[in-house]
């Protein structure tokens, strides 16, 4: 990891210490990145995503699709790891279908970040099922619940 943060490009590490900062200060918040394909996007939130790891917190990794959900490390798309309604053009105040009981759930209470790949192909409901989750999860009507959210 040590190695990897030294290959960090200017921008990769001011993004990346603008990450790392707003988990720390664990008032959760959210970031996108924003470059063109082959700028080392992917790199930069595996590496945010290791280093969380390291400190034996839990980052989820998640994805808009298939193709884009093996680009992460751990990722997986994010109807299936959200469980996001199948619905969601027709739901009016959607919610992920996630049992306040479930590992699931126990998952989104604890962790200090979601990186979500490829976000720009997801229906904007989806973001307001899991705005409205982590809240009700966290019983913490910030933003996300106060979940660090990388886009």
């Amino acid at each position: 990891m040590e190695t990897n943060k030294l290959r960090l490009t200017k921008d990769q590490r001011t993004a990346y210490e603008a990450v790392m900062n707003l988990i720390a200060e664990g008032n959760g918040g959210i970031r996108s990145l924003d470059a063109p394909g082959g700028n080392g996007k992917n790199f930069l939130r595996n590496l945010i995503l290791a280093e969380i790891r390291s400190k034996r917190q839990i980052a989820l990794a998640v994805a808009s699709s298939g193709i884009a959900s093996p680009l992460l490390d751990g990722g997986r798309t994010a109807n299936t790891a959200l469980q996001l309604p199948l619905n969601l053009a027709q739901t009016q105040h959607p919610i992920c279908n996630i049992s306040d009981r479930s590992g699931k759930a126990t998952v989104l209470r604890t962790c200090k970040l979601i990186v979500w790949n490829e976000c720009t192909m997801s229906y904007k409901k989806a973001f307001e099922a899991l705005d409205q989750t982590v809240r009700d999860l966290r019983n913490d009507n910030t933003i996300m619940g106060g979940v660090v959210i990388l886009l």
